[in-house]
């Protein structure tokens, strides 16, 4: 086809730079055309794709709005705004496909009303792309099953929105050619139109609904409220229940740098990026932007395990007496004092000695000194130590060991510990030491031990009862209830009563119960009664000083390291000096890649820097703003699709069902992926696409097409609108045509108005349009066979899925060899879409 026999209709803009005239007329040579135009319809993907990243931010910011609610207990909760399913189905689904719904919305609009291809091409042509081919990407994308954390398969699990999404999906499609076809051919009334768009609310409702467990008898999982980590400012406590969750409780030894990385990815992972962040990286992705999603950050069952301590980071010998109390009868003969010392590396020594308290050296025990050798590897040495025995009747009487001068690092917290020698010519009595009549115990610990002593003697046997009573902790909340009988046998001086303490994951607590002693039997001493001593001992349960500081350093850090996944901004310096910055990967200098497509796309990056900041109005200025950007942007998508397929000699429908539908949908491919292998189901992959689909054609079509009929029938026809499509008009019985001699009418009352392009030529024809004849005209056309052909294949991706499940135990990965056949299934599918829409655009079938 030479220049002058191309014409190409300029668009609402383009072109600019005079290489078609206003009569369509090709003026540069066509083949310096069709590369400029590719290039140029690439790079307004790249362009549609960056403004579409900041319209998301903004609808980030919106729908992590939260608000503090009251719990049952009398506490106080903070929870999202929004629930996540509206959310993803509302401002989500408008922000992802923002381009396909603006670029029909501006079409109907560019034209005046009419009917145009592009928009609703795009739409269908977009769904198939997202349903097979998106799709198709995730089913092989999940990484191999290893054994340990990682599954290889991505299941469903809330089959109740899928239903409802999935459904709704391709209803939408059968829907049009309901309207298109069979109630009304052609035409789009106000019922239809309106209907159309209150589809839009419902499926939001239904999924809603489904979300909520309306339709089961199911609790709600409590999980749907989670906060999001975009944006959200850690708080000390959130850390310390990321701790818990990690199966390792707040804790002064540990690494707060290397902590506080875990726990951002953890508490990536945990609370899984939003449709928003992953469609914003993947585009970031593609063109060398910030990333806001860490790599690789993985699933939330990844993170069952321990952390590392500071301990095991950084090593330092320590050296400690094994307890810090012992205690001997007069008639045993020897104690064993253990002396530990980790870790077990190396050759190392320590001085020891005795010190009398109230027992003398020389009378009840030997005094010895001397030093401790440990061989490498050796972690434990004793001391031993010679009891004196006599038949006096005597008080318990102490004496110290002590350890010095380690060879290398350090002495720990037991530096010394007491010996007790307890009298066996007596039977003694049963109660709490002084030192031990107030316990404090840290949550994080799995037991509360109150030491229960036999004084002044231990002939014979005596017992007492125990139990535990509420102070300020709560029974069953804090610690479980202990009640039971102590019985010491001859001989017996010591015995302990273990409280379970329950860890809450409490940033800061202090809360008290008391254990006490009763109904003591056995024989009195000769000088001593039972309520002589203390009977009661008071729990302390408090949070860990060491931990809590901690604990604040990790979240300050963790909330550091967050900023840099933060979708939004707070300043318009701030965007301008990001719009400049190249990004890469977490720990990864940029790539060639990253620098190419950088500087590609800069302009753009720039231009949409003028966006007011998510910070201001709670992030709907800059929703607001960015979605007129879109308008914008998407104008020029529009004219210069239109130009491209037109110098490559391709149809608006074809142009649009092909390169526009796969250039405003790669970034969801991407996302997908994401969402598919960083989530523990198949939920958000699967979900976005058949959610995009549904809302797609609701809002997409329904909005423009519902404006459109109230703007026909409320108006009537025109000049315009009869010549375009030369609609017949009958009046009296009489049928009007195109190429009848309006001048030999018989009676020219009879005629009220001629239809197609005689209506210029009609000298009789009322001088009023008729209110009420004229309608949205729609033809289904070509339309009409590409959405067919759409919902079969639709019908048949999901019978797929629906075999997946059953037989590979998920609708995404399993198995690789099925997972690669059904994925190859699903892209045949969408080539056999292409193929036969594009046939139809050219009248070969259909």
């Amino acid at each position: 086809m030479s220049n002058e026999t191309l014409i190409c209709e300029p668009g609402m803009w383009l072109p600019i730079l005079g290489e078609i005239n206003e009569d369509g007329e090709l003026q540069w040579p066509r083949g310096v055309l069709m590369i400029l135009y590719l290039f140029g319809m690439l790079w307004s993907f790249a362009g549609v794709g960056i403004v579409a990243d900041c319209f998301m931010a903004g609808i980030e910011t919106v729908t992590a709005a939260t608000h503090t609610i009251k719990t049952p207990g009398g506490g106080s909760a903070e929870v999202k705004v929004w629930n996540e399913t509206v959310a993803n189905l509302t401002l989500m689904a408008l922000g992802s496909s923002a381009p396909e719904i603006m670029l029909s919305v501006i079409g109907i609009m560019g034209t005046d009303y009419y009917a145009e291809e592009l928009g609703p091409s795009t739409i269908v042509g977009s769904a198939a792309f997202n349903l097979l081919m998106i799709i198709a990407y995730c089913i092989v994308g999940i990484p191999p099953a290893d054994g340990e954390n990682e599954t290889g398969m991505r299941r469903v699990s809330d089959m109740g929105v899928f239903t409802v999404t999935g459904f709704f999906s391709i209803f939408a499609y059968v829907w049009l050619l309901i309207i298109l076809m069979v109630v009304t051919p052609n035409k789009v009334g106000i019922e239809e139109g309106v209907l159309t768009f209150l589809y839009f609310p419902l499926v939001v409702g239904l999924a809603y609904g489904a979300d909520r467990n309306w339709f089961k008898g199911d609790k709600i999982n409590p999980n749907q409220h989670i906060l999001s980590v975009a944006g959200h400012e850690f708080r000390a406590y959130e850390a310390s229940a990321l701790l818990k969750q990690a199966g390792k409780g707040a804790s002064g030894d540990m690494d707060a740098e290397e902590t506080a990385a875990f726990l951002t990815r953890m508490a990536m992972a945990q609370n899984k990026p939003s449709r928003a962040q992953l469609r914003i990286n993947a585009m970031r992705q593609l063109t060398g932007g910030k990333r806001v999603v860490p790599k690789n950050v993985g699933k939330a069952s990844d993170y069952v395990s321990k952390l590392p301590t500071l301990d095991e980071l950084h090593e330092t010998p320590e050296v400690n007496f094994a307890s810090g109390e012992y205690s001997v009868l007069e008639s045993g003969g020897m104690i064993a004092v253990s002396v530990v010392r980790l870790p077990a590396k190396g050759p190392f020594t320590v001085k020891y000695s005795t010190e009398g308290v109230t027992a003398t050296a020389g009378e009840d025990f030997e005094a010895v000194a001397g030093t401790l050798e440990f061989k490498d590897g050796e972690e434990e040495k004793e001391i031993q130590i010679k009891i004196k025995d006599d038949d006096e009747v005597e008080d318990d009487e102490t004496f110290m060991v002590k350890i010095a001068e380690p060879s290398v690092g350090i002495i720990g917290p037991f530096a010394s510990t007491t010996v007790t020698i307890i009298d066996d010519d007596e039977p003694g009595e049963i109660g709490i030491k002084e030192k031990n009549v107030s316990v404090t115990v840290l949550e994080k610990e799995e037991k509360a031990h109150v030491m229960i002593s036999r004084m002044n003697g231990s002939a014979g046997p005596i017992s007492c009862d125990y139990k535990t009573t509420a102070g300020t902790a709560a029974e069953g909340t804090d610690y479980k209830p202990a009640t039971g009988t102590l019985t010491f046998e001859a001989g017996q001086i010591s015995k302990k009563v273990d409280v379970t303490i329950i860890d809450t994951g409490a940033y800061e607590k202090n809360a008290t119960f008391t254990v006490e002693l009763t109904n003591f039997k056995g024989p009195e001493t000769r000088s001593k009664g039972f309520a002589d001593h203390k009977t009661t001992a008071t729990v302390t349960i408090v949070h860990d000083a060491a931990a809590k500081e901690m604990v604040d350093n990790v979240t300050k850090m963790m909330n550091m390291n967050m900023e840099q996944y933060n979708v939004g901004s707070a300043s318009w310096g701030g965007q301008f000096s990001e719009a400049l910055e190249i990004g890469c990967e977490d720990g990864e200098t940029p790539s060639t890649g990253d620098y190419v497509m950088h500087y590609i796309t800069v302009p753009w990056k720039l231009v949409f820097a003028i966006i007011p900041p998510t910070t201001y109005g709670g992030g709907w200025v800059c929703f607001f703003s960015a979605l007129v950007m879109v308008g914008v942007t998407t104008i020029i998508i529009g004219d210069i699709a239109a130009l491209f397929g037109c110098v490559y000699g391709l149809d608006k429908a074809t142009t649009a069902i092909t390169f526009v539908a796969l250039g405003t949908s790669l970034p969801d491919t991407f996302a997908s992926k994401s969402a598919a292998v960083g989530d523990d189901t198949a939920d958000a992959a699967i979900g976005n696409v058949t959610g995009s689909n549904a809302v797609n054609v609701f809002l997409g079509l329904g909005l423009p097409w519902m404006i459109a009929a109230f703007k026909w029938v409320g108006s009537g026809p025109d000049n315009a609108w009869y010549a375009k499509y030369g609609i017949p008009v009958f009046t009296d019985g009489m049928d009007v045509r195109m190429g009848v001699d309006v001048t030999a009418a018989d009676d020219a009352s009879k005629i009220t108005w001629i239809a197609g392009t005689d209506v210029q030529k009609c000298e009789l024809c009322a001088k009023e349009v008729p209110i009420g004849e004229a309608a949205f005209i729609m033809p289904a056309g070509t339309l009409g066979l590409s959405v067919a052909t759409f919902c079969t294949c639709a019908l048949v991706c999901f019978a797929i899925l629906v075999y997946r499940r059953g037989a590979c135990g998920a609708e995404l990965g399993g198995p690789p060899g099925p997972a690669k056949v059904h994925a190859i299934i699903l892209v045949g599918l969408w080539f056999t879409y292409i193929v036969v829409s594009i046939l139809g655009n050219k009248g070969v079938i259909g």
